[in-house]
């Protein structure tokens, strides 16, 4: 198994073709899971979506597993790029926060890769290489973003509030999506001051 950018492959595309299938597969993967569900999504099923032959699939990717793993490290790609742009012109720590926890939720809501990860169990440890990984990649990128932009205090416990934030921000934009409108706006409403009371400690006032 080799790495290509963000997603672990069988072998490494070497044209800008190969390159386009590879994405084509995980598009195609992700409406199979969110149509199908994970369980019921098939290999072949998804390379009828994609257009290619069973074995273009396999050339790439060995199993359902590493293709929901590639779907998730675009997802996270994706989703840093995102917030990067969004983040350029905000002018304090706690629209930060903010921008972090809408811009998951948008794209929660918007992006098919998204929600197949969820349909596929993502919880299960063996879709990460190691334990948290894709939420201690954007905590590491947010805590040296506050400390930058914005005077926080550099830490251990700084590090750990982070993490903390980044993992409960997304449980909270979680639980919104499946609420009514007036439910998702009370929990929010509700969940933003703990986020940034985890953070202000290490905050200038």
């Amino acid at each position: 198994m080799v790495t290509s950018g963000a997603y672990p492959l069988r072998r490494t595309p070497t044209q800008d073709r190969a390159s386009r299938q590879v994405e084509r597969i995980l598009d195609a993967a992700c409406a199979e899971v969110v149509e199908r569900g994970y369980d019921a999504a098939s290999t072949s099923g998804i390379a009828k979506r994609a257009e290619i032959a069973v074995g273009s699939v396999y050339r790439y990717f060995p199993d359902k597993r590493s293709l929901i793993q590639a779907i998730e490290r675009r997802n996270q790609a994706r989703y840093t790029d995102a917030v990067r742009e969004r983040l350029a012109d905000v002018t304090s720590w706690r629209a930060a926060v903010d921008v972090t926890l809408d811009t998951f939720r948008e794209m929660h809501r918007t992006d098919p890769g998204f929600r197949a990860v969820v349909l596929s169990g993502l919880g299960d440890p063996e879709l990460e290489a190691k334990p948290g990984e894709f939420d201690d990649q954007h905590a590491g990128e947010f805590a040296e973003l506050l400390a930058a932009r914005f005077g926080a205090r550099d830490s251990r416990d700084f590090r750990l509030a982070v993490t903390l934030s980044i993992t409960m921000g997304e449980a909270l934009a979680h639980l919104a999506d499946r609420l009514s409108a007036d439910e998702a706006e009370y929990v929010l409403d509700q969940g933003r001051p703990v986020l940034y009371n985890l953070l202000a400690p290490h905050l200038p006032a």
